[in-house]
């Protein structure tokens, strides 16, 4: 079974592949389950990355109703989609997909000094933009 960082990493490359396919509800639906792993993780900054990405598409996602992930997570609603989306999403269909996209993900992480260097590089950004954008919202 994947890591809880490897399943954030299977879910932020699901993401971007569902971007870059113009797939954005479905890009929403991984990118809320990577920013629900992502406080899990204690990584503020790419939650609210993960949150802000979709706000952008869909300002009325039930993420709009808190301003932070870290708020809302404890929430009966939060807790209801993120386990909605994880039988839609679980961690073998993410690998599947992976599989399916021909994107390799195994040992990835072993390339980056932390979590959240490789959370910013899957989300296309340094840890420096992601600081500078995001802070540490949601501590």
């Amino acid at each position: 079974m994947a890591s809880p960082v490897d399943l954030l990493g299977m879910y932020l490359h699901l993401a971007r592949a569902a971007a870059r396919r113009q797939r954005l509800l479905v890009r929403d639906r991984l990118l809320f389950l990577a920013a629900a792993l992502a406080h899990d993780l204690q990584l503020p900054a790419v939650a609210a990355c993960c949150r802000a990405r979709v706000l952008e598409h869909n300002a009325g996602h039930l993420l709009h109703r808190w301003d932070t992930v870290a708020e809302g997570a404890d929430g009966d609603d939060f807790a209801a989609l993120r386990q909605q989306l994880l039988r839609k999403y679980p961690p073998e269909r993410a690998e599947e997909l992976l599989q399916s996209l021909r994107i390799e993900w195994r040992n990835e992480r072993a390339a980056y000094y932390s979590d959240e260097e490789y959370a910013a590089a899957l989300l296309g950004l340094t840890v420096d933009d992601l600081v500078r954008q995001y802070g540490s919202q949601g501590i």
